[in-house]
């Protein structure tokens, strides 16, 4: 499979074997010592890239590349032992924000026999950058509406929490057995606006940057960003749903109460994502380690973050007229397929309720959670209650 995108900036695209020349630089970009690489093959590991946790500052990155005689304008062969966490992928979008001229990926099932044990050892050179910022999307770009948004996490972490507006594309499913698909393939998996830019997000931008790669190769204006930038941008949402109940009348009136609680002070925000699979975060302002605040892997914490009660605050109307909370209860069949979305309003303080008319629904068992969106955040609560409708009569099922 070659597939290739050709810009008056760069061109990259996916290479076999058989299409490298001598005058490429063959990269192995995974953390782990495989037991054998690519003839004439460097080893520059993703977490090289990284201190602390964070993307180190382009002047360091360039000076990581240089020492491996690597220059803005060679053609560059990128692959790695773990396609499903992103390594040769993201490698190829740095390499490409940072301005190279080529970047190609080569697949592990296409590497043949002509391989080595040992990495090539080459001289230093001088990497100078041409930065290309159109490709990392800032929050303020994200927030103006301008791109349309992927979420590239999976369905559970998109159900969870994510940014309005998103729609789901999870990164595994741009690949088949291992391998990124091609033109074909991916054609169905994107209902998108070709005329309008992309934004694909992931926690770290490692899962991210495969549906970038794809969105790339069909030809979309795509950008990278991160789910801990959003984060990272606003105030924490303290607060649990503590109980939430569903009550059926005769006429199949189902009256919905949700009762929250604020969440101990000590309890921080929980973040689902890969960790070992996405050791890099990116910062809105470019790549840089010079920040006041900052995103440590496995926690998320943010020196100085605004904490809201977002309950509280939608009760007393202190929360303000640029903040819009929106608290919904979501109705799913049996199969978890979405069926209806109720409004939720408040009853008194930390209670909100709202009344799901299911006189024309079908009888069954019927899922009831709750949704809350607030600061740019949409949070799906993992409390849940069940319900039965029948034709003359209902049985509660009761709350799991």
């Amino acid at each position: 499979m070659l597939l290739i995108l050709t810009s008056a900036a760069s061109s990259m695209g996916v290479v076999d074997a058989g299409n490298i020349s001598q005058s490429d630089v063959i990269m192995y970009v995974s953390n782990d010592n495989p037991r054998y690489y690519v003839q004439g093959a460097i080893h520059v590991p993703r977490a090289e890239f990284v201190a602390d946790g964070r993307l180190r500052s382009v002047r360091e990155i360039c000076e990581i590349l240089g020492s491996h005689d690597l220059t803005r304008n060679d053609t560059v062969v990128v692959y790695g032992s773990c396609m499903e966490c992103g390594d040769p992928t993201y490698i190829c979008w740095l390499l490409s924000y940072l301005g190279q001229e080529d970047v190609r990926i080569l697949e592990l099932e296409t590497i043949g026999a002509n391989m080595s044990e040992r990495p090539s050892i080459r001289p230093p050179a001088n990497y100078t950058p041409e930065l290309r910022p159109e490709l990392l999307a800032t929050y303020d770009y994200v927030k103006s509406g301008t791109a349309q948004v992927v979420d590239a996490r999976s369905a559970a972490e998109f159900q969870t929490a994510h940014i309005p507006g998103a729609v789901n594309i999870e990164s595994s499913s741009v690949l088949s057995n291992g391998r990124l698909k091609n033109a074909s393939e991916l054609a169905p998996l994107f209902n998108l606006d070709r005329g309008r830019p992309v934004v694909v997000y992931s926690l770290n931008g490692g899962q991210a940057s495969l549906v970038w790669f794809a969105l790339m190769s069909m030809g979309y204006d795509a950008r990278l960003y991160t789910w801990l930038d959003w984060l990272d941008h606003q105030p924490e949402l303290r607060m649990e749903l503590s109980d939430l109940r569903a009550d059926v009348s005769t006429e199949r009136m189902v009256k919905i109460t949700a009762t929250f609680s604020e969440r101990p002070k000590n309890d921080s925000m929980n973040v689902m994502g890969c960790v070992t699979c996405e050791p890099i975060t990116i910062y809105t302002g470019g790549l840089s380690r010079d920040k006041s605040t900052g995103v440590r892997l496995g926690n998320y914490t943010s020196p100085g973050r605004k904490i809201v009660n977002v309950i509280g605050a939608a009760e007393t109307g202190a929360a303000g007229p640029e903040t819009a909370v929106a608290i919904v209860a979501v109705v799913t069949d049996s199969t978890d397929e979405e069926i209806d979305r109720v409004m939720l309003h408040p009853a008194s303080a930390y209670v909100y309720t709202g009344t799901w008319d299911a006189s024309g629904v079908p009888a069954g068992r019927y899922n009831l959670s709750v949704e809350l969106s607030a600061w740019g955040i949409t949070k799906r609560f993992e409390k849940r209650t069940a319900v039965e409708l029948q034709a003359e009569r209902y049985r509660k099922l009761g709350r799991f």
